[in-house]
């Protein structure tokens, strides 16, 4: 059974996308959940345990279950970490913080789960400059060195309480930004001001 379900791919599962395999999907999603095959981390939502990780507590990072959350709703092109969550995959953040950023194409509210808090922020995921990244639930994306730089700056109160973090991560992140790249994402995104607030922290720092 867990093999069959492993044939959707998805490290994040919703009953619905097991229609075709089981003709009961909530009811078998509850017995796998009992063998410790899935585990249930939102209403609706039940992330696929590794194998390996199977057998003792497990709980995945909160930025790999934004992501396979965003995919599972949205397509593996259809959400990117970003923001905070960005900067933590980038290892700008080294510390786990409880909430993950995911651009998306809706508007839709945060999603409370068992591992923290998903905030969802409508964007034109198509222009967002993109890297692939892995996480153990799911290969996808994240905003680029260059983007996350410009987001935090932008915003860094996106998520209360965590300016600081935002502020600090930007300015670690603009020392490894491409400069061309830089300056050619500020001109397609109007987002001079943003720049010229990391330059200015770190002049101060």
């Amino acid at each position: 059974m867990a093999r069959t379900l492993a044939s959707l791919r998805r490290g994040v599962l919703r009953p619905r996308d097991a229609a075709g395999l089981y003709t009961q999907p909530a009811l078998q999603f509850r017995r796998l959940e009992q063998k410790g095959v899935l585990l249930k981390v939102a209403h609706g939502y039940y992330a696929h345990i590794p194998e390996a990780s199977r057998g003792g507590p497990w709980r995945p990072e909160i930025e790999a279950l934004a992501l396979g959350v965003g995919q599972a709703d949205y397509g593996v092109n259809g959400a990117v970490l970003m923001h905070l969550s960005a900067a933590r995959v980038q290892g700008a953040i080294p510390r786990a913080i409880a909430v993950a950023v995911l651009a998306v194409p809706k508007q839709r509210p945060t999603l409370e789960t068992t591992c923290g808090r998903i905030v969802f922020v409508k964007r034109d995921v198509a222009r967002l400059k993109r890297i692939k990244v892995t996480t153990e639930l799911a290969t996808g994306w994240s905003t680029s060195n260059e983007q996350t730089t410009l987001d935090l700056a932008r915003r860094p109160d996106l998520i209360t309480g965590l300016s600081n973090v935002a502020q600090e991560a930007a300015g670690l992140l603009v020392a490894r930004c491409n400069e061309e790249r830089l300056a050619e994402l500020v001109r397609e995104q109007r987002m001079g001001a943003a720049l010229v607030r990391v330059k200015d922290r770190m002049a101060g720092s």
